[in-house]
This record gives structure tokens, sequence and C-alpha cells, in this order.
């Protein structure tokens, strides 16, 4: 049989003055306008070249908070990121505002693939990423998972907001937390009325709040903690080096669970500065727990506490005050606790 050639390529072609120019070109283009569509079967343009991308929108006082919700949906998502796909451009986004739309699990799964991709020069697209507003976006476990990969790829990310969507504790398991754990930029994350419950939190403090370098606020408000959430937080506290501020008002700790986060509050050593705990029924014992660690010398950083609604009895409240070296002024004092 006849020997087989050898197949040499042809080698590689010098990029010209003219290819070069043409590259540039391409790179330093505006990007279009993309048209997306409504929930309400029409379409509208977005400018996608600008640096804050909001998509809360009330066009006029007739308008409701259902309308608002319904306008922008997963395909909107896609849609933008498509555009900038097709582009082969960067993000310009420095904050991103899906607040109140249907985004879904659907939409959260787009803006992860979205904004983790990369170009054809291996520059993220959501590199310029600082500010992601998400509450009531009507997206639930999944979605939570897929917020956990956003977080976890991003090292821009500042200001994360992902409250009142309903993911239960799953949705803290595995890919949110891992990503947490990952991230390095994040200062302040609200999951506020996401009914985390207290195996929710305790998968946060087993796991990435221990141990985040930048993470200074945490708000956990309006999720269904009890007692044992609060323990998770304060053996979280006695570790954690960065946070500054936590914000746990409207859930159900109990005076067993306040007794908890004050043991917690001295192990921090003053590192935390801010703490509201406001409406979680931890009565007259609680609340004079804290106060009697406020006046302490071990609380001595601590810069705000909110005790107010904690079913304190209104001589209770009189006698703090007093020993707080505050006492009442008049009938509305009961509320400045």
């Amino acid at each position: 049989p006849p020997t087989p050639q050898r197949i040499r390529a042809a080698p590689p072609q010098p990029l010209t003055k003219k290819k070069a120019k043409a590259m540039a070109a391409a790179v330093a283009a505006p990007i279009e306008p993309v048209s997306v569509p409504t929930a309400l079967g029409g379409r509208e343009v977005l400018d996608v070249g600008v640096n804050v991308l909001n998509l809360q929108k009330i066009e006029n006082p007739q308008a409701s908070l259902h309308q608002c919700a319904s306008k922008y949906g997963a395909q909107a998502v896609r849609s933008v990121f498509e555009k900038l796909e097709l582009k082969d451009k960067v993000s310009p986004f420095e904050e991103l505002n899906l607040s109140d739309n249907n985004i879904g699990d659907e939409g959260a799964q787009w803006l992860l693939q979205g904004l983790t991709s990369t170009t054809s020069t291996g520059e993220s697209v959501g590199k310029n990423l600082k500010v992601l507003l998400m509450p009531r976006a009507r997206f639930g476990t999944a979605g939570m998972k897929a917020m956990g990969g956003v977080i976890g790829a991003s090292t821009s990310l500042e200001n994360v907001i992902l409250s009142s969507n309903i993911c239960d504790a799953e949705g803290m398991e595995g890919e949110f937390c891992a990503g947490l754990a990952k991230n390095k930029s994040v200062k302040s994350l609200c999951l506020a009325a996401c009914r985390l419950g207290n195996k929710g939190v305790a998968h946060l403090c087993d796991g990435p709040l221990k141990s985040h370098p930048a993470l200074g606020h945490v708000s956990l408000q309006y999720n269904r903690l009890e007692a044992a959430a609060a323990k998770s937080l304060a053996q979280m506290l006695a570790v954690n080096q960065a946070l500054r501020f936590l914000d746990i008002c409207g859930n159900s700790i109990g005076t067993e669970g306040a007794l908890a986060l004050v043991e917690g509050l001295k192990n921090n050593k003053g590192r935390l500065t801010r703490i509201a705990v406001a409406q979680n029924e931890i009565q007259l014992a609680g609340a004079k727990a804290f106060c009697d660690f406020f006046m302490s010398k071990a609380g001595s950083k601590i810069e705000f506490m909110d005790l107010r609604h904690n079913a304190v009895p209104y001589p209770g409240m009189v006698k703090l005050r007093k020993e707080l070296g505050k006492p009442m002024d008049g009938p509305e004092g009961w509320m400045l606790l």
C-alpha cells in the first residue's frame, strides 16, 4: 500500500493592522438595545449598555405591584444575556435590579449562565457586577442554589439582596453555602423572609458565616427562627472575624435563644458592633441579659442594639430603663428600648 502522506497544518497567519483595527472596533462598539418579551405578550426595548439595569418599574400611580411583578420574567433575563453573548461583550452592569419581577427558578438559571459565562478573550461577563437586587423575584430552592453559583463565581459582588424568595432550608444546602464560602467580596447579604428556619441557619453558621473574610452585614429577618437558630448563631459569633451587624428581627428565639446569643456576643470579643433582635419574644429575662451585656465592659463596643417589641411588661421596662440610666420621661418611652 502507498505510504500515507503527512498533512501539514498551514502556518498561522500574522495579525495584520487591518484585522487588529477591526477587532478593536468590535470591542469598543457600544452594545445595542435589546428587545425583551413582557408578560402581557408584548415586547419592550431595553438599553443594556448602562451601568445600572433597573427592571423594578412602576410607571404611573395607577400601576399595582402585581402589574410590576408580572412585567418581566425569565425570558427577559435570557434575552439580555443572549444579546451580550452575540456581541461577545462583558456586561457593563454594576447594579442589576430585578426586584418584584417574575424571574422564577428558570430566570435564576439564565442569570447564572449569563453572569458566569466568558467572552472569546476569557473575560467573565459578570466581572463588573457589584450590586444584585432580587427581593420578591418569585424563585425557590433551585433559584437560590443558582444564586449561590453567581455569588461563588463573582469577585466583585458586594451587596446581595435575595429576601422574600421562599426557598426553605433546602435552599441553603449545597450550592448556596458552597458559593458563599468560595466568595471573598460580598459585604452585605439579605435573606429576610425566605423561610429558612433553624435548619437553614444551621447550614449557614456551620459553613460560610464562620469564615467569610468580608461579610459585615447579614439580615435573617422573618425566617421562623427559634432558640436552636440562636444557638447556631452564637457558636458562629464565637469564631467569626468579619461580621459587624446581625439582624434577626421578627423571629421567635425566646428567652432561651436570647441568653444563648448573649453568650455568643461575649465570646465574639467585641467584633460585632450592631445587633437587632426586635420582635423575638425574648421577654424580660432576655431583654435584661442583653441590657446587662450592653452596660458591661465586654459590651462596650456595641454601638446599636434593637430590643423593641419583645413582650417586656411595662414595670420591667421602667426598671431596665432606670438601670440603663435612661429613665422613662413619658408614656411613649416604652418604645425606646
